[in-house]
């Protein structure tokens, strides 16, 4: 038996998993995703890659330590930290009163943290929420580890904040899909966007599909504003968040301006095909990759159609072949 098991057996029989009301600190879908912007302009995108039991999950990325291990109660609540040492520590339960500390090594540089507010704002591009869990971390480190983070039900860590030799590094959410929900919400519409779920196979398929559908749930008529006949575009970026391709390449387009419009009630479907091939037309290499879908309009009277408000939603793409697969 592996460590991990080893940790999964004895949490399952340490912890109860009776499945409750509450709500969920921590995404556990696998087609859900999370995109993160930091102040210095560079992305995070997360999702779950894998599972372990019913309560293990594995994440693309977690405080920015990649392919990171949770263990989440089927209530939400409590989360449990995989550490480097091969051990589970507790993170954080929701339950426990403000004030409680938590000995958790996220690494060398922070080993404790402590439940600082339950009810905190978190002001962020995808919104703004009054309901936020807060963890202030501490550790040895002067200019490296984790500072804070904000937790909000049902949709999870929207914001941490971290050290490093240049001051302060903030990292807030961006995007998401949580569940049928996706953030943020724009002026009265909703933006739900389709990825591929599974990772793709490079020797069975040529391309992956990305759309997004915009739906009014406003009392008037919205209109999208293009300045070409290009309504939206898909970008392939690597795990260094460098663009491999995009959707538009070899694609000639008009450069009339024009509308569509999206009645009370309606919605409007954009999206397509991208090749699994880059810029030179060259054979992709097996890895993670970021997709990520923009509508290249904006909508009146919010905006004219030369001040582009970008509607955009990014998930993270698995790349591998079948000779990796038994």
């Amino acid at each position: 038996m592996n460590t991990l098991s080893k940790v999964v057996f004895g949490l399952s029989i340490a912890v109860s998993t009776t499945i409750t009301s509450a709500q969920s600190y921590t995404m556990t879908s696998p087609v859900d995703y999370r995109s993160y912007k930091n102040t210095h302009g560079g992305t995070v995108s997360v999702s779950v890659v894998e599972s372990s039991g019913a309560n293990w999950k594995q994440y693309s990325s977690y405080f920015g330590k990649e392919n990171q291990w949770l263990w989440v109660s089927n209530d939400g609540q409590k989360v449990y930290w995989y550490n480097e040492s091969e051990e589970a520590d507790l993170l954080f339960d929701a339950k426990d009163a403000v004030g409680t500390e938590y000995p958790v090594r996220i690494d060398g540089c922070t080993d404790r943290a402590v439940l600082a507010d339950k009810s905190a704002t978190a002001t962020i591009a995808a919104g703004t929420f009054s309901n936020a869990l807060r963890l202030d971390f501490s550790g040895y480190c002067f200019d490296e580890g984790l500072e804070s983070a904000w937790f909000v039900p049902n949709v999870g860590l929207v914001k941490w904040t971290q050290d490093s030799i240049l001051g302060s590094v903030e990292f807030e959410l961006e995007h998401a899909k949580v569940g049928s929900m996706t953030l943020p919400n724009q002026g009265g519409i909703e933006l739900s966007a389709q990825f591929p779920s599974e990772p793709v196979i490079l020797n069975q398929q040529q391309s992956v599909e990305a759309n997004i559908t915009l739906i009014n749930h406003s009392d008037e008529t919205i209109r999208l504003d293009f300045t070409s006949g290009q309504t939206f575009e898909i970008y392939l970026y690597d795990d260094k968040d460098q663009l491999v391709t995009i959707w538009s390449k070899d694609r000639m387009f008009t450069q009339a301006l024009h509308s569509i419009e999206i009645k009370p009630g309606g919605a409007e479907r954009f999206g397509g095909e991208l090749k699994l091939s880059n810029l030179d037309d060259q054979k992709l290499d097996i890895g993670t990759y970021k997709l990520k879908i923009e509508i290249k309009g904006s909508y009146s009277p919010e905006a004219s159609s030369f001040s582009h408000i970008p509607l955009s939603a990014e998930s993270v793409l698995h790349i591998d072949n079948m000779m990796n697969h038994y």
